[in-house]
């Protein structure tokens, strides 16, 4: 079965802080902080809870993504190395263009930019005798093709819970040593429709920039997916009641455990690994995180 992470954003340390303790008692794979605008920067934040994440059974903790254009390599290499001191053997470093970052009219980083960041950051970890996997997040086919050509560790594909897109980003990157990873909001809450009411609302941001580069959504997800955008643009409060069920379960997943274990085996063979993404619950992180522990990773280890 696909393996399962966490990814949430540094609203505060203290927030973090509760969402890592809560994860470390169950075997979830991956712990990530999100860098998106308005976060706290996932490093400071990462470097703050490190000691509630040591010696914890999570394989990999890491910042999903740095936005390059904003750090030099030299910076990020020596949080990244700072991170694996303080957890040995289980960092990571996650890599991105910065799709937000026209919002403050900020250019995403070039293909260039994020190639010469990768290939700074394997000098310096390969100067210090450390190995720490890199990842590079994005849908686009150019980024996917540098992340095979350059044979990262992994690639995360942020907001999708679509196994047909990921089955296509793994031809498209074509290297069978890469962990493909999905991630998206994620609400699990025994109240189905509570649920997918509020992932309607948390996913309205992530949809307006992932949306379009779904190239498998079929004729009624499109149309879903335009009468949204063309909502949302125009600063329509409701805008969520647009998404269709169809083109909710392709960004999120919302609903009862049950369903997050259907999602869970559609992406069986395709997805290395799934990270159940912000809210998590009805009920904050710490809450959230603690549901799907005893709901769904405990039922996978059974």
């Amino acid at each position: 079965m696909t393996k399962v992470g966490i990814g949430l954003p540094g609203v505060s340390i203290a927030d973090v802080r509760g969402a890592a303790k809560a994860a470390t008692s169950y075997s979830y794979d991956s712990f990530s902080v999100y860098g998106d605008l308005g976060d706290l920067p996932p490093y400071a934040v990462l470097h703050a809870v490190a000691d509630s994440l040591e010696g914890s059974d999570i394989r990999s903790i890491g910042p999903m993504g740095v936005p390059v254009s904003m750090q030099h390599a030299e910076v990020i290499g020596m949080h990244a190395l700072a991170l694996e001191e303080q957890l040995p053997n289980q960092s990571y470093v996650g890599l991105v263009r910065g799709a937000f970052l026209e919002s403050i009219r900020e250019k995403p980083a070039s293909l260039a930019k994020l190639e010469a960041t990768v290939t700074d950051l394997r000098n310096r970890f390969q100067d210090k005798a450390e190995d720490i996997p890199i990842y590079i997040g994005g849908f686009g086919q150019r980024v996917l093709g540098l992340a095979g050509r350059l044979a990262v560790d992994g690639i995360k594909l942020g907001g999708s819970t679509n196994p047909v897109l990921a089955e296509k980003a793994r031809q498209t990157v074509n290297n069978p040593h890469a962990r493909i990873v999905l991630g998206a909001v994620s609400v699990i809450d025994i109240d189905r429709k509570a649920a997918r009411q509020l992932a309607r609302r948390e996913v309205s941001k992530y949809l307006d920039v992932v949306g379009s580069l779904d190239t498998t959504l079929d004729p009624d997800e499109l149309a879903s997916f335009a009468s949204f955008d063309e909502r949302f643009r125009a600063a329509d409060p409701q805008a969520s009641d647009a998404i269709s069920d169809s083109l909710l379960d392709k960004f999120a997943i919302a609903g009862t455990p049950e369903d997050a274990m259907e999602a869970l085996q559609r992406m069986h063979g395709i997805v290395d690994r799934f990270e159940f993404g912000t809210p998590h619950g009805l009920h904050g992180h710490a809450a959230g995180i603690h549901y799907i522990g005893q709901s769904i990773i405990n039922e996978l280890g059974e």
